[in-house]
């Protein structure tokens, strides 16, 4: 399943800092362009740099099905001044932000109070909306849930045998994918995986990362795992709990080797 994932943070002192800025700037409250002039500077990054994140929202891109985790006031991650009043603003900000459409389906619009700022974060796939919300909420240095999947190599043509050559794992939080590629050391490959064979992965893999570059240089939303060609496809592998994505490519490569040799058997 995929999801789309957003952010919500809020900044408590936006009224105060504008003001402060009006006054530094001599710009009038009754200036008819107050906002828009307060708006160039205390803009919707310097929301999110300066803010606190109180919501993670996460979009079922196919269901329309939308679920929330919202900062609750007294909990752990919450800051002292982080009151119930707070929270009640961050539920009306949330409601102006999902809007329901006659279709039935959810569209995640930006937020009205400059005091809000959305930030999308990549679109991934995980097993279920829970596991992908949890993915979502779990920013600290500890263990996280990190997604896993693996592109397979079919060597023939006429046959359906197809085996593992590449491991990936995808930081939802932060957008950051690793990979490792399995062509001397695979445990998984036949013995005719021959160097030809080797060379058309390498090349076909090499061409996937170059495209996520370039798309992330240009700031373009692609789905580089779709479509891969009659020889390539992608599998989808359970999310993992580790403390960084080469950690999670290791224990997906260990989870990858146990079903392998399950099958085998």
């Amino acid at each position: 399943m995929r999801f789309d994932t957003y952010e919500l943070y809020y900044l408590d002192t936006y009224d105060e800092e504008a003001a402060d800025l009006a006054d530094d700037l001599g710009i009038e409250a009754d200036n008819p362009y107050f906002d828009e002039d307060i708006a160039i500077h205390l803009d919707a990054d310097y929301v999110i740099d300066n803010g606190l994140r109180v919501a993670v929202i996460v979009h079922d891109i196919d269901s329309h099905e939308v679920e929330l985790a919202m900062l609750q006031p007294g909990s752990p991650q919450a800051p002292e001044w982080y009151s119930p009043e707070d929270a009640a603003n961050v539920v009306a900000e949330l409601g102006r932000v999902l809007v329901a459409l006659d279709d039935k389906t959810v569209k995640i619009v930006d937020p009205q109070d400059p005091a809000f700022a959305l930030k999308r974060r990549a679109s991934f796939q995980a097993e279920d909306m829970t596991t992908a919300t949890v993915a979502m909420l779990q920013d600290s240095q500890d263990n996280a849930l990190y997604t896993t999947f693996c592109i397979e190599f079919r060597p023939n043509m006429h046959s359906d045998f197809t085996f593992p050559v590449a491991i990936f794992a995808f930081d939802p939080r932060v957008g950051r994918l690793s990979g490792h590629m399995l062509l001397d050391d695979n445990p998984f490959a036949p013995p005719t995986f021959n160097r030809a064979q080797k060379k058309i992965v390498a090349r076909r893999i090499n061409d996937i990362l170059e495209s996520i570059h370039t798309a992330m240089r240009e700031e373009r939303t692609i789905s580089p795992f779709k479509n891969l060609g009659p020889q390539f496809r992608s599998e989808g592998l359970p999310s993992m709990e580790a403390v960084d994505t080469h950690h999670a490519i290791d224990q997906a490569l260990e989870y990858l080797e146990q079903w392998w040799s399950e099958r085998a058997s």
